[in-house]
């Protein structure tokens, strides 16, 4: 009794697709460390999309190509990891995808950070370190940002508010899942 060549096939494509499924999880279980706590789970709450709309209409930004621009005393920047989020996951800024942006020193930043991924956590970090980022980016020092948003599964998105009094300088933002922020899952932040 000879085993069919597709159904051969068949076999070695789901084995390989869960093998690739539980080195993910593994990656991820060992990964989380790396967060760290800023915004505590607890400080996440749960959206409508109704309600995310009006939040991100609250974005205070000016975008031109690549770049979203705040100014005055107080700038509201409302940043969204939308679904759907393959190949990559990215983060959506003004409509932008990982947009460059220029904040003024000595405002008051009002971040929302909304992760529409339901039953995916991700964070979003502010530092120093500068890219490339590696596969498990050991963020040192953080300067402000939010730990990993908890799942849903409610169909509700997941937020968290924060703010920032920024100096002069140049920073970046990213997510700390391991292998987001080293396939892309970063931007520049310039403060003048």
């Amino acid at each position: 009794m000879g085993v069919d060549r597709r159904e051969q096939r068949s076999v070695c494509r789901t084995r390989a697709l869960m093998a690739a499924g539980f080195g993910v999880g593994a990656l991820l279980q060992a990964g989380l460390v790396w967060a760290g706590p800023l915004v505590g789970t607890g400080a996440f709450k749960w959206a409508t999309s109704s309600q995310v709309r009006a939040m991100i209409a609250k974005d205070s930004g000016t975008a031109r190509g690549s770049t979203v621009t705040y100014s005055g005393p107080v700038a509201h920047v409302v940043v969204v990891v939308p679904q759907p989020e393959f190949p990559f996951p990215k983060f959506d800024i003004d409509h932008l995808r990982n947009p460059t942006l220029v904040l003024p020193a000595g405002a008051t930043i009002k971040f929302t950070f909304i992760n529409k991924i339901n039953n995916f956590s991700h964070s979003f970090q502010i530092t120093r370190a500068r890219p490339p980022f590696a596969m498990f980016p050991k963020i040192e020092p953080v300067l402000v940002g939010t730990e990993l948003s908890p799942a849903s599964g409610t169909g509700n998105d997941a937020f968290a508010n924060f703010s920032w009094h920024p100096s002069a300088g140049h920073y970046y933002y990213l997510c700390a899942i391991p292998g987001h922020a080293k396939m892309g899952m970063f931007g520049s932040i310039i403060v003048r």
